[in-house]
């Protein structure tokens, strides 16, 4: 099935029940889907071609998921911007993907941004800001939606045959940003498989405070709409706002990566919010240190299930089951739709429990990146294996274990290969740290130095020395890292994941 007829079947059951609560706004499945329509119909006014691609530079918004979802049914390809972005990366993307048709709220409306509108033929603006700001032909939302019908029946776009339905770019941390090809078909496969180990139900309320551009959001999103629930959407990314929105709405689950719920357990501890609503919590993104794990257990009352995936998997990989609760250092069993295998460097299949790079194939892998054939090459195999670059293991019972983090992470020291991840997971579990990371640093000597940098939880205090002792007593000696550096923060993505690379 379609997404927008899994909507229509809500829609038509429990029209009134809320799917999309924006802020003060709350729309229902029978208004969704009314605005849905609207929006494909009024498509066919646009100057539209066959390589016609539509993007979507928004917030956490109701307006996002109504232009996603319309792009779905009339057919048009569909780019979610990651609006942290800078100009250039932003301009980039367009020009790569050959984006002619701009979805953009007001906020993003600023005098730096303005040499970016004028490479579409297409805008339509989201809010306030003054159109002719955007540039001429500017459309406002409000009218744009008003000349589609609801109800009626969306012409499907003509497009190119090669075109997949979504590109999905990834956040570009070492080089440009790739374009991940997906199609809606892959998403549902990929809901179906995630669905098989979680469930959900309409009276479910979900925070979604993680970006919908990104794809832990996207699948999120679009799972939990077709299970007819109602998300609640959050602009901001902090643990705050979270709090607040789990008390007022009742919300049941709450999805977040590590690094946010390291902040999220700290702030709920202080008192004033009440989380007793909450069914379960979804961590994903990143590896979820043991520690941080029983922290937010204990902290928060709920069981913490852990997944894992990438973009290129439409994403979801592996993620724990209800039955099974969580799994301290595993990701749980992989999707019944997904093949998955470990391998060595030279490509042969490991032990069982052996740790190698993790492999997988199925009707979840992307067709490619855009435009990209050598990088396309590289990553994915003739026949279908995709090498998703982490270091893992599986225990007796299937389970997988991200056990030793990103193959080009790992920090070679006089010899011996050091897991950042190990280092990371360790320092977790001491009561002043609220953030780490660990890095290797060029040496003339012995090849690479450990280099950790942390960020201390407020109104405490440790030494170089303290934490050293601290992992001599938890880790192997050929562990134990050379230096350290306290820091106020540390650089992440829109998503919350470390960026190594700036701190190397």
């Amino acid at each position: 099935m379609s997404f927008f007829q899994y909507l229509q079947a809500h829609a038509k059951e429990n029209p009134s029940h809320p799917a999309v609560i924006d802020g003060e706004s709350c729309l229902t499945y029978g208004e969704l889907v009314s605005s849905i329509e609207s929006f494909a119909s009024a498509m066919s006014r646009l100057k539209l071609n066959s390589q016609s691609k539509i993007g979507l530079l928004c917030l956490n918004q109701k307006e996002y998921l109504i232009a996603f979802f319309a792009a779905l049914l009339k057919g048009v390809p569909v780019i979610p911007f990651n609006f942290l972005l800078k100009p250039e990366d932003l301009v980039y993307i367009t020009q790569d993907a050959g984006i002619d048709t701009l979805i953009v709220d007001s906020v993003f409306v600023k005098p730096e941004v303005a040499p970016f509108f004028q490479f579409f033929t297409n805008k339509i603006l989201i809010g306030p800001a003054d159109p002719d700001q955007v540039g001429e032909g500017t459309l406002r939302w409000d009218e744009f939606l008003a000349a589609g019908t609801p109800g009626g029946s969306v012409t499907k776009h003509e497009r190119g045959e090669s075109l997949p339905d979504v590109i999905l770019y990834t956040s570009g941390t070492t080089a440009k940003p790739k374009g991940v090809m997906l199609d809606e078909s892959q998403f549902d496969a990929n809901g179906t498989g995630f669905l098989e180990h979680l469930h959900f139900t309409p009276e479910d309320k979900v925070i979604l405070a993680l970006p919908l551009f990104h794809s832990f959001g996207n699948i999120i999103a679009l799972v939990l709409l077709r299970t007819g629930a109602t998300l609640i959407l959050l602009k901001q990314f902090q643990p705050k706002s979270i709090l607040a929105s789990i008390a007022q709405h009742k919300a049941t689950i709450l999805p977040l990566v590590p690094t946010i719920y390291s902040f999220l357990v700290e702030l709920y501890a202080r008192g004033g919010y009440d989380v007793s609503s909450l069914r379960y919590c979804i961590s994903g993104g990143a590896s979820l240190p043991e520690a941080l794990l029983k922290k937010v257990e204990e902290g928060l009352g709920v069981t913490v299930i852990e997944g894992y995936g990438l973009t290129e998997t439409s994403p979801v990989i592996a993620v724990n089951t209800m039955k099974d609760g969580s799994v301290p250092g595993s990701v749980g069993p992989v999707l019944p739709n997904v093949e998955l295998d470990i391998v060595d460097d030279s490509g042969k299949q490991v032990a069982q429990g052996e740790v190698g790079e993790i492999r997988v194939r199925g009707v979840t892998i992307m067709k490619g990146y855009w435009n990209k054939p050598e990088e396309t090459a590289e990553t994915l195999s003739a026949d279908g294996w995709l090498r998703t670059g982490d270091l893992g293991h599986l225990d007796e019972k299937g389970r997988l274990f991200i056990s030793a983090g990103r193959k080009k992470d790992l920090i070679i020291r006089a010899g011996e290969n050091v897991s950042p991840l190990a280092i990371e997971n360790a320092l977790m579990g001491h009561p002043a740290i609220a953030e780490v990371a660990a890095v290797g640093i060029a040496d003339e000597r012995i090849g690479e130095k450990v280099k950790v940098c942390v960020v201390l939880r407020q109104d405490t205090d440790a030494t170089e020395q303290e934490l050293k002792s601290f992992c001599r007593q938890k880790l192997p000696a050929f562990m134990t890292p050379d230096m350290f550096q306290f820091m106020e923060s540390l650089p992440k993505t829109a998503t919350g994941k470390i960026l190594k690379s700036e701190l190397r």
